[in-house]
């Protein structure tokens, strides 16, 4: 992976850097007073030069953003992120059931191990996926699905939507909750979609509950930023 075959062609690479840096402290992945990798491990990281990464430290020292303190390194700098303003909407649980879209799903390349995730005691199969539509990427999927639902049948998990997957295995689904946020694609991101690092996508955080309001699933799904258009109507 590299930023040198994902870039924006009309962009220098040190503003791509600092532009992906700048998104992880601001999006709070990167936290006040964290420590950054060298400029060797991040010109590693990026694929690019150690002046480039130079020249991106040297953007984000400037807007006050990371410190640099000989000896030490550089820290993330305390910085305020604005909230964003939140509408609630109500839908129907049929719009979460993939509507009419001939969706192919795929399983992440990556063959070392996932390890399960437990909430509340409970152990979760952790799936990182894709959907393609027409052959092209469509959704990035980082998911976590209870690992006693995905015993029950791997290979379906495996190779369908999960809430079709659900429907077809009798699990009644009771509430879902999801927040849809307009952000960057990073690296992996890009690469996944075949989009170009830095553009607009969108980033979903999903929350899914059967009838005894029991979690069974919930995870992040990435859609590029042509992807998706949200429509809300207001009652007078």
């Amino acid at each position: 992976m590299s930023l040198r075959s994902m870039r924006r062609s009309h962009v220098p690479l040190h503003v791509e850097v600092a532009s992906l840096l700048r998104n992880q402290i601001r999006n709070g992945e990167l936290k006040s007073g964290d420590k950054l990798p060298t400029l060797k491990e991040l010109a590693e990281v990026f694929g690019v030069t150690s002046l480039t990464v130079r020249e991106a430290m040297n953007a984000l020292d400037a807007e006050g953003l990371i410190e640099r303190t000989s000896g030490r390194g550089t820290f993330v700098k305390h910085i305020d992120i604005q909230p964003r303003r939140v509408f609630s909407v109500k839908s129907e649980m049929s719009q979460l059931l993939g509507g009419d879209m001939p969706l192919e799903v795929l399983l992440s390349t990556d063959t070392s191990p996932l390890d399960d995730v437990i909430v509340d005691g409970t152990a979760f199969k952790r799936l990182k996926r894709r959907h393609q539509l027409g052959g092209k990427p469509f959704c990035l999927l980082d998911v976590n699905l209870r690992r006693d639902i995905f015993d029950s049948a791997p290979e379906k998990f495996e190779t369908e939507l999960i809430v079709l997957a659900f429907k077809d295995l009798g699990i009644s689904l009771g509430s879902a909750t999801q927040t849809v946020a307009l952000a960057s694609a990073d690296l992996e991101m890009a690469e996944g979609l075949q989009v170009e690092v830095n553009s607009p996508v969108f980033k979903v955080v999903r929350k899914v509950k059967d009838d005894t309001d029991q979690l069974v699933y919930f995870g992040d799904l990435i859609y590029p930023g042509d992807a998706l258009e949200f429509r809300i109507d207001f009652d007078g």
